[in-house]
């Protein structure tokens, strides 16, 4: 009888393990993607507040034309594939100084040649930027294209 007991005990705590991995493994994806989306609000909101302080900081300008925000837009097919996400925020990082500056003090040459054919590391590979166009308006829209290199 005391065997019986202490065998049932060992068959519902493996059963209780088996229960919590499955568990796991069906809300994983679930947890992972609202930790991405956490990131990348998060990234987000620390552009708008940088361009808020740039905003503020330039509103005593108010008769020349300031930079407001970049948007990079990516030009290639297969989105789905490349971490989007992570090169515009690396792109927006780099160029952030850039934003509340007077449209006529911005070097778009110097932009170009920073960020053309730049090597970008992330965890699934490395990815070269290539540079296709930049307009510069009140909001600055890099037009690029990513290609993965070989490691």
């Amino acid at each position: 009888m005391k065997k019986r007991n202490f065998s049932v005990l060992w068959i519902f705590i493996f059963g209780f393990l088996i229960g919590i991995a499955f568990y796991n493994t069906i809300y994983m994806s679930k947890i992972e993607s609202l930790i991405n989306e956490n990131e990348y609000l998060s990234a987000q909101l620390e552009d708008h507040r940088v361009k808020l302080k740039k905003l503020e900081e330039s509103n005593q300008k108010k008769e020349t034309p300031v930079l407001n925000q970049i948007s990079p837009i990516m030009l290639n097919k297969n989105e789905e594939f490349l971490p989007k996400n992570e090169i515009d925020q690396y792109i927006k990082v780099l160029l952030k100084n850039q934003i509340g500056k007077e449209l006529n003090q911005i070097d778009v040459d110097l932009i170009y040649n920073g960020l053309n054919r730049r090597f970008l590391k992330f965890k699934d590979g490395e990815y070269q930027l290539e540079i296709r166009s930049i307009i510069v308006t009140d909001t600055m829209y890099i037009y690029y294209l990513v290609q993965k290199t070989n490691p």
